[in-house]
């Protein structure tokens, strides 16, 4: 066997496959992309439904956001959430961040879209000051 081209060939297939990722690995996601930003939109509002705030919460930053292939796409996200000054159940579309001292939380949300079984899951939510 000529040693002198399988070398290099095995050498590119490897950086190829580096390059790629893991198959199956997590991977940074794009937050331009319109699902990535509907899993996030989606977890934010579960989190809302959740807490016996009065008040809604929004993401101030996205620290992280990354995607992983599983059975369907899970994505999970570390962001920063503010309190805002719209209450519950109210009918503002925008709504701005409390002007008072800062109330923040670093909260990390795992969601998992299956469009064949109608959608987006919060599996994990975890926030802390």
């Amino acid at each position: 066997m000529n040693w002198k081209i399988v070398v290099p060939l095995l050498a590119v297939a490897f950086i190829v496959t580096s390059a790629a990722g893991t198959p199956g690995g997590v991977m940074d996601a794009d937050m331009t992309d319109q699902a990535t930003r509907d899993a996030l939109q989606f977890a934010v509002a579960e989190y809302n439904k959740a807490t016996n705030d009065q008040y809604l919460w929004q993401v101030a930053k996205v620290v992280k956001a990354q995607k992983q292939v599983v059975a369907g796409m899970k994505y999970i996200f570390t962001v920063q959430m503010a309190r805002t000054l719209c209450r519950k159940g109210g009918v503002e579309k925008h709504c701005a961040v409390h002007p008072g001292p800062a109330v923040t939380y670093q909260c990390t949300f795992v969601v998992v879209s299956h469009p064949w079984l109608g959608g987006l899951q919060l599996i994990e939510q975890a926030c802390e000051e």
